[in-house]
């Protein structure tokens, strides 16, 4: 339920930095392992996708799912084909014409890990920060941001760069250990060939579950 929460958490903040406003629709599918528990990892999902606009409120898996009902949002859930993973999982947050795909994985035995940001195939753990950076797949890119949260004094779990053709659009997805500052992601903005920056704070999301995180 962490790895779904969380996964709809940066799909929110991706489209948020987009300029998307009111989510429409939280659309989960898991694997045959983990369609019996299909009820409440999509209140798990509307939960992470509403945590950015429910100030003061604690959200769980009993108020996340009226309120999302409560403003409209459509929730739903299936079972993924048989030749998905067992025990994967992909949440669709839609904010009107926009929308975001972030699929996971959580096997029993080794830390849950994201395997796909939109158009691109990851394969990174979230700690208690994951950076998301789109940027045009030109040489020294990795450097320049590795030096500049080193500068900042932010330390790097791990670094995963995808992308979809040679020079064209390429995508980082970084967990680090502690927060990003925003003047931190400004300057990761103002980076040659960096053409956004999304910083998602996950260590708040789901405290009790944190140490599976780590």
């Amino acid at each position: 339920m962490v790895l779904v929460r969380r996964m709809a958490a940066i799909a929110r903040a991706l489209l948020a930095d987009r300029g998307a406003r009111a989510v429409d629709v939280v659309a989960l599918r898991v694997g045959r392992d983990l369609a019996d528990a299909g009820n409440l990892l999509v209140a798990s999902a509307a939960a992470g996708a509403l945590d950015s606009v429910t100030d003061g409120i604690r959200l769980n898996l009993v108020n996340s799912r009226a309120l999302a009902e409560n403003r409209g949002i459509s929730l739903s859930v299936a079972t993924a084909s048989p030749n998905d993973p067992a025990n994967g999982a992909e949440v669709i947050v839609k904010c009107g014409s926009e929308s975001m795909l972030i699929a996971g994985v959580a096997s029993p035995d080794s830390p849950p890990r994201l395997t796909r940001i939109g158009e691109f195939s990851v394969d990174v753990t979230p700690r208690r920060t994951l950076l998301v950076l789109a940027n045009t797949d030109v040489p020294g890119v990795i450097g320049r941001v590795g030096t500049l949260l080193g500068n900042a004094s932010v330390n790097i779990a791990e670094y995963h760069q995808a992308r979809l053709s040679e020079g064209g659009s390429a995508l980082a997805a970084v967990s680090v250990d502690g927060e990003i500052p925003e003047s931190v992601r400004r300057q990761l903005l103002s980076l040659p060939d960096i053409t956004s920056a999304t910083v998602v704070s996950l260590a708040d999301l789901d405290p009790a579950g944190e140490q599976a995180w780590q």
